[in-house]
């Protein structure tokens, strides 16, 4: 049973990562015009209104209602299993059924900032939330807190990424994702409306800082920043992905303007090192998983990656 949430647990990060995956083939194509492109509005909505409804795990229908009317009892689990396990205390902000359980979908309240998500099991039979079980996919939690330390230590980097992507979305008129689906449906670790951040438990240089973390979760920035290994740090361990979406509903994502995007992503000196991938899509996500990568996507990815 386990076996079978960790793979419906995985889809709801793999959305975002393994959509990188995609767009690198696809982002090779020529980029055509939407020809007034219609989706399906019970599958697809705008980017720009999306907040999650209409997220969806297999089979899980039954399971979300008992959620729902078990809400504190879930809520109390879920902050109780983290701070035990991880120091970190959470706000809950939302809950989707599962199989076997809910999907609970929370952020970091501390200084480390961050999103993921927890998994309590359910027996749906007695309508009983098995609070003493609750889990969470294995890796992503460390993750997430490795890439929020990351951000913590490095914050006038992360300022000249989010002045770089902003100034793209008005130079280009792009948008991202709203924060409300970031709360509701995101789960993948430190994300801003225009991109997200991974860093893999192989990262020797930040390793250290994570270790001195979950020792001491009220350690200093510069108790922090001692701990960090700056000639250890291997790009490839720390990955930046960002995904812009066209603002016009009726517009193809652009290739002259993805190529100017990473070309001035590479040329810039001020922001994180890293690996980076750069999506661009059109103006709508799928409504029940969330992604934003479709045939007409582009993308800079796999296996040109930016390394910086």
């Amino acid at each position: 049973m386990k076996n079978y949430i960790k793979l419906i647990a995985c889809s709801i990060s793999v959305s975002l990562i393994l959509g990188g995956c995609v767009g690198a083939d696809i982002g090779k194509e020529s980029a055509k015009q939407q020809d007034d492109l219609e989706y399906p509005k019970d599958q697809y909505e705008s980017v720009l209104t999306y907040k999650g409804e209409g997220y969806d795990l297999p089979g899980g229908e039954k399971n979300e209602k008992i959620a729902n009317e078990h809400k504190e009892e879930v809520v109390k689990a879920t902050k109780e299993y983290l701070k035990k396990e991880y120091r970190t205390d959470v706000e809950v902000h939302n809950m989707v059924g599962n199989q076997d359980g809910v999907t609970v979908f929370y952020e970091s309240t501390g200084p480390l900032h961050f999103y993921a998500t927890a998994i309590v099991p359910i027996d749906s039979k007695n309508k009983k939330v098995m609070e003493e079980k609750v889990w969470t996919l294995e890796g992503e939690v460390e993750d997430a807190i490795r890439a929020a330390l990351y951000v913590y230590l490095f914050e006038d980097e992360f300022k000249a990424l989010d002045k770089q992507v902003e100034g793209f979305s008005s130079e280009f008129n792009l948008v991202g994702r709203t924060i409300e689906s970031l709360q509701n449906v995101g789960g993948i670790g430190y994300m801003k409306p225009f991109y997200f951040t991974q860093s893999m438990d192989l990262d020797e240089a930040i390793n250290p800082v994570y270790e001195l973390y979950m020792k001491n979760p009220d350690a200093s920035r510069d108790q922090l920043k001692r701990a960090y290994k700056p000639d250890l740090f291997n790009p490839k361990y720390f990955r930046v992905s960002i995904q812009f979406f066209m603002e016009d509903p009726k517009a193809a994502p652009d290739p002259k303007v993805l190529k100017e995007m990473v070309n001035t992503i590479e040329s810039n000196s001020e922001i994180p090192k890293g690996t980076y991938r750069v999506y661009l899509h059109d103006n709508f996500v799928n409504k029940k998983s969330s992604e934003g990568v479709k045939k007409n996507s582009l993308s800079q990815s796999a296996p040109d990656y930016i390394i910086k």
